[in-house]
């Protein structure tokens, strides 16, 4: 029976991720900068995400070309820009591809880092029953998954990658579980809470 239902469970999850002009959940991404570094040097986001960056007071990011960029240079190609100090990129200014930037003081010493945006295959956050809360989102190590609804405990919930691949399983066996993903590389996951009609609970991991 828990095999049916697991294979069921990857089924739909797999036609969600195929289910085409679909909104997807928009996350915010961080980049810091170490010294005379971006961190980190580059990240892998989703059309529609938006990237903050919070840097030293003495560094910007600035939009330039891949052949600027190669050449540790800091001519800006009209793309974002970043006051020092820090700011938000929004999804507007990052479209589908590769930007590159650098920091416009430091380029020549190599501070420079890239946003790889891709086409979005996520699926439409559905309407979601109050009974579970899974937060935060994004996350980095541990998913919080909350029950609001007694008769919830013991429900099944499983964690796939965008795949469908199944990476953890258990019961809720209390009001708040805490799942571990720090070993997990970054990218989109789902939660399926099996007793909930719209239980698929998208989660966005930043490792």
């Amino acid at each position: 029976m828990v095999n049916v239902i697991t294979m069921k469970t990857k089924i739909l999850l797999l036609l969600l991720l195929l289910s085409a002009g679909l909104a997807g959940y928009s996350a915010t991404w961080q980049v810091t900068n170490s010294g005379i570094s971006f961190s980190p040097t580059t990240i892998t986001i989703q059309s529609g995400d938006d990237v903050n960056f919070t840097l030293d007071s003495d560094h910007n990011a600035v939009e330039v070309s891949a052949e600027t960029w190669s050449a540790d240079g800091s001519t800006s190609n009209g793309g974002f820009q970043v006051d020092f100090g820090g700011g938000l990129v929004s999804a507007s200014q990052l479209g589908v591809g590769t930007h590159y930037y650098v920091c416009e003081p430091h380029a020549s010493l190599g501070m420079k880092g890239t946003i790889i945006v891709e086409g979005s295959t996520a699926i439409e956050q559905p309407k979601l029953s109050v009974g579970i809360i899974v937060s935060p989102n994004p996350v980095r190590n541990l998913i919080q998954i909350t029950v609001n609804e007694n008769n919830l405990l013991g429900t099944r919930y499983m964690l796939f990658d965008k795949l469908g691949r199944q990476i953890l399983n258990g019961k809720l066996t209390d009001k708040n579980i805490s799942l571990t993903v720090n070993q997990l590389p970054s990218g989109m996951y789902f939660i399926q809470v099996a007793s909930l009609k719209n239980g698929i609970y998208k989660v966005v991991l930043q490792n």
